[in-house]
């Protein structure tokens, strides 16, 4: 492939991957539970999301929207049509509100939007009509019953870890929980991190790692490396810089303005989050952490009574609604952009 391309779609998947970082609330129940300042949150997931990348990266294999249209895989143009129409509202959404949008649900409305234009633009075998919607009702009730579960489990976790603490003989003691559950958080959200470094970089550059000028060996010194170090190390990289950049605003608002949260109560909810997403994972459904997440933390608010800011509960929720269909306008406008300028 020409170098220029190949360049060029080194920088596509870089700025996918820095959209998708921009949109990682995975540290905020340690900002939240003051844990971390937002900084060191930032610069930790940083490192973690780059380690996370390079580690585990290589052993993803997503194929992104496959499942959605039956009988049919994308071609080349379509999966960076939706990757960039998904890094374009992760982005708005990051940058004007800060709030957290599921990576999940926005490729699920831009491959509906790409795969529904597509007949518009002379290719066939595409339309409405490929769309699978058994698949298409199986999601959304995953994303409508998966964080009413987490709610479930974050509360009975709570509750266990509040009667726990109820019966410490005096306040030192169940602030030596406190700190324990500190040391707990801490250590449980860079697990959760480094996974989750692994796992997006597929989302940003899983169509480069399959690009045949990246199975080759590269040569640096007396070093050698495999070809496909380089798209998991920029999106690593840009993962990495979003987080920093972007991302804190939206770690603002899930560890601040949604309720107020302690180590225990933080730790409770990210329990529940990782249990969830293992079970959605194993069984094969594409559940949203984000979802769940915000979930966990009011059902731990609900539990402390402590207040619930609904105002924000309310705009989060907005912002999932109208995901999917602004993600399916985005994918059709980015689509047809790319086959008016063909560069792939």
């Amino acid at each position: 492939m020409d170098l220029v391309i190949l360049l060029l779609l080194l920088v596509i998947g870089f700025i996918v991957a820095f959209a998708i970082g921009s949109n990682d609330e995975t540290m905020s129940p340690a900002v939240g539970a003051k844990v971390f300042s937002v900084t060191t949150a930032v610069a930790i997931g940083a490192v973690i999301n780059i380690i996370g990348a390079l580690s585990l990266g290589g052993g993803v294999s997503e194929k992104v929207g496959s499942d959605l249209i039956s009988g049919q895989q994308l071609t080349t143009t379509m999966m960076f049509a939706v990757l960039i129409s998904m890094a374009i509202w992760l982005l708005l959404a990051s940058i004007t509100k800060g709030l957290p949008i599921s990576t999940t649900q926005c490729i699920v409305g831009s491959v509906i939007g790409v795969a529904a234009s597509a007949p518009f633009f002379g290719l066939t075998g595409w339309g409405m009509e490929i769309i699978s919607w058994n698949v298409i009702v199986e999601i959304l009730a995953g994303w409508v019953i998966s964080p009413v579960v987490g709610f479930g489990i974050a509360a009975v976790v709570f509750k266990g870890v509040r009667r726990i603490q109820s019966r410490a003989p005096g306040l030192a003691q169940r602030e030596r929980q406190e700190e324990l559950a500190a040391y707990g958080l801490a250590v449980f959200l860079i697990i959760t991190s480094l996974s989750r470094g692994g796992n997006d970089v597929a989302n940003a550059v899983a169509p480069l790692t399959a690009l045949p000028d990246f199975q080759e060996p590269v040569f640096f010194g007396p070093f050698v490396f495999p070809g496909i170090v380089i798209p998991l190390l920029v999106g690593g990289v840009g993962m990495a810089f979003g987080l920093v950049v972007v991302g804190r605003k939206v770690i603002k608002t899930l560890s601040t303005e949604v309720v107020t949260l302690s180590p225990s109560s933080a730790l409770s909810a990210s329990v529940s989050v990782s249990m969830v997403m293992f079970v959605g994972t194993y069984f094969g459904l594409p559940l949203s952490g984000t979802h769940v997440l915000v979930a966990a933390l009011i059902a731990v608010g609900w539990i402390s009574q402590t207040p619930i800011k609904k105002d924000q509960i309310r705009s989060i929720v907005i912002s999932w609604i109208i995901t999917v269909p602004i993600s399916a306008i985005f994918g059709l406008m980015v689509f047809a952009f790319l086959v008016i300028l063909p560069i792939f």
